[in-house]
């Protein structure tokens, strides 16, 4: 599981990494994460980094109130499919996801203690891995992966793939997102010589016909 934190506080950094580490060892449930304070980095994370399927987000950023709605916003344009936790002291704000219409699971308080946030953290990792299962045992996944760089995403909801003019970097465009991704036209096709979902029109692009 891919876990990607936005949190500009250190203790609170620490505290949920922690916590991850024990929920993974004693759940045997592999999580890799990864923690910024820095809203820039944290978004060419979402950018141009793999897929994550869960992201835990502070929504009061270095004094900018409401940025983490924000910024789950770009998540959603990015990956529809992403599963959001706000994980902040501003609790008052929790009718406002539905103002910026980006789904969260969850609002978890941070001062609650050490003991009952574990618990909520707890229930949203096993809440994700029981989705990631489900959505595998009834979704054709386009499952690809280039030099480490994962990606995932239903072929229902692709549209077609194109070249961006980088070398090994290209644009997936959805249904209603886009994503970059490392990989080559010539790699994925032939990848995908066996279930043919794609038809090249063009050296540009890749229409999913599938």
């Amino acid at each position: 599981m891919k876990v990607l934190t936005l949190e500009d506080v250190i203790e609170h950094q620490v505290r949920l990494e922690r916590i991850l580490d024990e929920i993974s060892k004693e759940s045997n449930i592999p999580i890799s994460y990864k923690t910024t304070g820095k809203v820039r980095e944290f978004e060419e994370y979402i950018e141009n980094d793999e897929v994550n399927q869960l992201y835990f987000l502070d929504i009061d950023i270095h004094g900018i109130e409401k940025k983490g709605f924000e910024v789950a916003q770009l998540i959603r344009h990015y990956n529809p499919y992403a599963i959001i936790v706000f994980i902040t002291s501003r609790s008052e704000f929790a009718t406002l996801t539905y103002k910026y219409q980006v789904s969260a699971l969850d609002f978890v308080d941070k001062d609650i203690n050490d003991e009952m946030f574990k618990k909520r953290i707890e229930q949203n990792i096993f809440y994700t891995k029981s989705m990631l299962l489900e959505n595998e045992d009834v979704v054709d996944y386009f499952d690809y992966n280039y030099k480490g760089n994962d990606l995932k995403i239903p072929y229902h909801d692709i549209l077609y793939i194109e070249t961006t003019g980088v070398s090994h970097k290209l644009r997936i465009i959805g249904k209603n997102f886009a994503k970059e991704f490392y990989g080559t036209m010539t790699d994925i096709q032939e990848k995908d010589k066996h279930t043919q979902r794609f038809y090249s029109p063009h050296k540009s692009f890749l229409v999913n016909i599938g």
